[in-house]
């Protein structure tokens, strides 16, 4: 009798995966509804802005040294006397 109270004063930690459109299973259980105060909502959206920015420089990086590149790749084509004309004269 001691085991039986000590057991159902004990937690048990669960983890239910519901998968998309059963909801014959969450039919009795309404959701709580999540309130954020305007603080939360204002520190998510400085969040986002900084992310999308984030990413927006590293693009500008990215494609900056892909420019680079491919001016230094020209570059050095131009240097060794090929042009394009002279590449097709060739033939």
């Amino acid at each position: 009798m001691m085991r039986e109270a000590a057991e159902s004063t004990r937690m048990q930690a669960r983890v239910r995966i519901i998968k998309r459109g059963s909801q014959n299973e969450m039919s009795g259980v309404s959701p709580t509804p999540i309130i954020k105060s305007d603080r939360e909502r204002e520190r998510e959206t400085v969040h986002t802005v900084k992310a999308w920015v984030a990413d927006w420089e590293k693009r500008k990086r990215s494609l900056q040294v892909a420019a680079i590149l491919d001016m230094r790749s020209m570059a050095g084509t131009l240097r060794q006397g090929e042009t394009h004309e002279h590449r097709f004269e060739s033939f």
